[in-house]
């Protein structure tokens, strides 16, 4: 296990699905990950995300040992943590009510525990918590497992899978990402794949991801006696070497991962030859916590590649954002706002001299070749300034990639021109 000296931080990826989860973990001395095994010496990665209750005291079981005394009868087990997080509930055991977001929060601090056992640790130096996606539900519902966890939010970070899926690749060979690679996911309901490409025809080069689903590829198990077995892996391994061919037609593709339960056994056969045919091909179930824990780590030690890429996935704001300003004496372009960042980790705040009149100009400039437009916020009320300047309190956020928040507070201009105590807000699509 790790042993943390005073300058050696600690990073931690943690990814939640809706069954499981599972931790990956470097520092600063050993920037490589390594994922957390339950077993010593076998890859048990995945934490069955249930809860158990012993009955009469209040102790608490997690993951393989929740279900086993669940099983032996002395417990109460508590399933699908992050449904009900994320629904609101609350849970009733024994007379006694538990919201959800807690137990879920119990459950991830039982699970950090086993990482952190060895390293004299009471939490991580950063945590990046890695879902399928980042809705605002989601989001709420991790920040207030942070709040349970007493964790700063500003060493606590999140991002969906697919920005963990390009964290991961971005930290691999070169070659293996020379052009397009693919994930296909076969580890819940269906299959699910994601294509990371590149625009190598900017500056910086822009990454994407794209993501589609096959639910004609569901994910239950072979029935039936050995015939039947054999016949239904025969037409699972012949629907998935059709989905290869389609999404391969015409595309250069360096490197494929398969992540999930579903290649278990020995059904793949012609898909796997299809898939293993001028490209890399890995199969395992870690890629998702170990590109959470190189996301950490490059919040803070920032790679060479941060600056040469941009991802804009999903969450990614697409539009850079600033003011024309008067700044040491020239007038020019102030950045307020980059591209590239997740939208539910803005939130800035800047104070400003208004000279005269009563509006603001924010200058959008899309990513995406769109045309540049000025937004104009009018500040309604404001007194009139007689020659003085007025100073103005900024604050945006995001509502969504798309909707921005802006909060205008009159400060006045201290002695000379009092406060009107006026306030604006604006929300307005910025693509």
């Amino acid at each position: 296990m790790l042993f943390r000296e005073k300058k050696n931080r600690l990073f931690i990826g943690l990814e939640l699905n809706h069954v499981s989860a599972q931790i990956s973990f470097c520092s600063s001395e050993k920037p490589e990950p390594e994922t957390v095994s339950l077993v010593a010496g076998k890859e048990q990665f995945a934490i069955p995300m249930v809860l158990c209750k012993r009955q009469g005291v209040n102790q608490w079981f997690f993951g393989r040992d929740a279900w086993r005394h669940s099983e032996e009868g002395d417990g109460i087990l508590v399933e699908h943590l992050l449904e009900r997080a994320c629904a609101g509930e609350q849970v009733t055991l024994e007379d006694e009510q538990f919201d959800a977001v807690s137990l879920l929060a119990l459950f991830i601090k039982h699970s950090l525990s086993v990482m952190l056992l060895g390293s004299g640790a009471e939490r991580p130096d950063y945590l990046m918590i890695t879902v399928e996606q980042t809705d605002s539900r989601m989001l709420e519902v991790l920040s207030g497992v942070g709040s349970y966890l007493q964790m700063d939010r500003e060493h606590l970070f999140f991002q969906s899978h697919a920005e963990s899926f390009y964290q991961y690749c971005m930290h691999q060979p070169e070659e293996l990402r020379t052009h397009e690679v693919m994930i296909f996911e076969y580890a819940s309901e269906f299959l699910k794949m994601y294509r990371l490409e590149f625009n190598r025809k900017t500056s910086p080069i822009v990454a994407y991801t794209k993501e589609k689903s096959f639910p004609q590829m569901r994910l239950k198990p072979f029935e039936g006696d050995e015939a039947a077995v054999a016949l239904q892996a025969r037409e699972r391994d012949e629907a998935f070497a059709a989905i290869i061919e389609e999404e391969m037609k015409e595309r250069i593709v360096s490197c494929v991962y398969l992540i999930g339960d579903g290649y278990q056994g020995d059904w793949c056969k012609e898909s796997l030859r299809l898939l293993c045919s001028k490209r890399r091909v890995f199969q395992g179930n870690n890629l998702y916590s170990k590109g959470a824990c190189y996301a950490a780590y490059e919040r803070v030690h920032p790679s060479a590649a941060s600056t040469k890429y941009l991802f804009l996935g999903r969450d990614k704001l697409k539009v850079n954002i600033g003011m024309n300003a008067v700044v040491d004496g020239k007038e020019q372009y102030y950045p307020l706002i980059d591209a590239g960042v997740n939208w539910f980790d803005v939130s800035r705040e800047w104070d400003l001299l208004l000279e005269s009149g009563n509006e603001l100009f924010f200058v959008l400039t899309p990513l995406n070749g769109g045309v540049r437009r000025t937004l104009v916020m009018k500040l309604n009320g404001l007194p009139e300034q007689d020659g003085h300047m007025t100073r103005l309190h900024l604050k945006a956020r995001f509502l969504s990639e798309e909707r921005l928040a802006v909060r205008v507070v009159d400060l006045g201009f201290g002695s000379f021109f009092e406060s009107s105590g006026l306030s604006w807000e604006q929300e307005v699509n910025v693509l």
